[in-house]
């Protein structure tokens, strides 16, 4: 949190208009089933079974990303939705544990905004703060999620 305005710092933002109304992809992010079939970087995937969404202000928002050439690294979110606005935001606020290099959990802030476009959804990815020298990995990260994403809410 910023100490001078009491709101989430976030050092990562990624903006994609996505050719899919706003509750596809707003179900993307909620849904279990289909946040496991695109979330996580290349190399990484989400287990459905280690999923848990309750998008709703105050709910569990976890799930374990597997590195495919080490199943034994597993990175996990463990966080709480502060803001929930159907087909519009989601918000959340939580610590990741087992990422390399971090001793302790890292606390991290996600936002998610929709905007209706002609042409579909303008999706506004905002997180962080990220610890020193891992901003650029999570830029990369997002860049290669969102063609996922996209597949996903196209069914394509």
């Amino acid at each position: 949190m910023s100490e001078s305005t009491g709101r989430p710092d976030y050092d990562i933002e990624h903006a994609q208009v996505l050719a899919a109304p706003p509750a596809k992809v707003f179900a993307a992010f909620t849904d279990p089933d289909a946040f496991a079939r695109w979330y996580g970087p290349d190399g990484v995937r989400t287990p459905r079974e280690d999923v848990v969404i309750d998008a709703r202000e105050g709910g569990t928002h976890r799930f374990t990303m597997v590195v495919d050439l080490d199943p034994p690294l597993r990175t996990t979110y463990d966080g709480r939705f502060t803001e929930v606005v159907p087909d519009r935001l989601l918000a959340s606020s939580g610590a990741w544990e087992g990422i390399p290099g971090q001793d302790v959990p890292w606390p991290s802030n996600l936002r998610v905004e929709l905007e209706p476009q002609p042409e579909g959804t303008l999706v506004v990815v905002r997180e962080g703060p990220h610890p020193a020298g891992s901003v650029e990995l999570g830029r990369e990260s997002w860049r290669t999620m969102f063609p996922r994403l996209e597949r996903v809410v196209t069914g394509s």
